[in-house]
């Protein structure tokens, strides 16, 4: 019996898949022609169209893709109780994976080639030697110092809504991407609510980009001084930064040029970043240096972070992690601790050596030199 043309297709489809899966295009192939000159079209028009809907359209497709495949073998099963079963079944089978083959290839297209794109360590000054144990440290007592001095202004400032899309930080992340060479501004997405906010709390997720309509989706029980922060993060994923550590980079540049409650949210969330990064002896002595105001908001994020289940929160960021590695991304969640290396290999932020109350710098801007 020969194939139809329906399987055929089907047959080409899944190839297709398993070929870019394990043959992604270079490096230079995707910064040039995908991150730099189509996926910027692709987010703008994207982006322009899920804004205005006022769910999350990345749900939407979630229980599409969910009832298509329940569908699939509801109509599979049925058809084995009047033809052969394993032909039956077999149908089904391939249909499966015709319609994961085809949400693979739309999350390529519409984002995930943006993992193939070079480390941000190859278009700057970056100098892998800085990075010692020392300097992490130096950086951690930079950042508290920095907490300690921006807490005042910043709650004086006050936190965006959940939901709020601050024009400062928008200018501040479209003055960073500009000077790492990206053609055209991002179109921000408006922050929405989704149907997975309970496995965020469950699992500790913050917030993620929704990879199908380039929408930016936030855990609601974010604290005020989480916000910014998280918010810079998201939107520098929505930029092109794919990996974990990319994005906090972009993002806390602009953070850190976008006025007190963003510069604070910044600066609490590297105090955490870097502490985290010392030994645990270490990470005594250099706490002791940080003020009540912002052991108070640490605090507030413990509690938050209280509703969090543990078996999920292990499953999720394992998986995560493999997603990550799949891409190319080898140090997986890793990678997120990678922010402290690119901070401190590249000194952005100019730290005195000499630790003292100083004046909170403005984010001097990289100078990034484009492959």
């Amino acid at each position: 019996m020969r194939p139809s043309g329906k399987t055929i297709a089907q047959l080409a489809l899944l190839a297709f898949a398993a070929f870019v899966a394990f043959q992604p295009p270079g490096a230079f192939t995707v910064e040039r022609w995908y991150s730099r000159w189509l996926y910027p079209i692709i987010q703008a028009n994207v982006t322009s169209l899920s804004n205005r809907s006022p769910i999350a359209v990345f749900d939407v497709a979630i229980v599409v893709v969910l009832a298509i495949l329940i569908g699939i073998w509801i109509r599979s099963i049925r058809l084995a109780r009047k033809r052969p079963v394993i032909r039956s079944l077999w149908r089904g089978f391939v249909a499966t994976l015709t319609v994961l083959a085809i949400v693979y290839l739309w999350f390529l297209a519409a984002w995930g080639l943006n993992y193939a794109r070079p480390p941000l360590e190859s278009t700057m000054n970056y100098d892998a030697s800085k990075v010692t144990p020392e300097a992490v440290r130096v950086l951690a007592e930079y950042a508290i110092d920095r907490a300690n001095s921006t807490h005042a202004a910043g709650h004086a400032a006050g936190f965006p809504a959940i939901t709020a899309t601050p024009e400062t930080l928008m200018a501040a992340l479209h003055d960073v991407e500009r000077e790492f060479g990206r053609p055209r501004p991002t179109v921000f997405a408006t922050p929405k609510w989704s149907i997975c906010t309970p496995f965020y709390r469950a699992s500790g997720v913050s917030g993620q980009l929704g990879p199908f309509f380039l929408e930016t989706l936030l855990n609601p029980d974010l604290t005020g001084p989480e916000r910014p922060a998280v918010l810079a993060h998201e939107w520098a994923h929505l930029s092109g930064y794919a990996p974990e550590s990319d994005a906090s980079f972009i993002g806390l540049l602009a953070a850190l040029r976008s006025g007190p409650a963003s510069e604070y949210s910044a600066w609490l969330d590297l105090v955490s970043e870097s502490v985290n990064q010392l030994q645990p002896v270490t990470q005594r002595v250099v706490l002791e240096k940080l003020a009540q105001g912002p052991r108070d908001d640490q605090a507030a994020i413990r509690e938050r972070l209280k509703t969090l289940v543990r078996p999920v929160e292990q499953v999720a960021w394992s998986s995560y992690d493999r997603m990550l590695k799949s891409q190319g991304v080898e140090e997986g969640v890793r990678s997120y601790s990678r922010v402290i290396q690119l901070l401190i290999g590249t000194d952005v932020l100019k730290i005195p050596q000499a630790q003292s109350p100083s004046p909170a710098p403005q984010a001097p801007s990289p100078k990034p030199q484009v492959p």
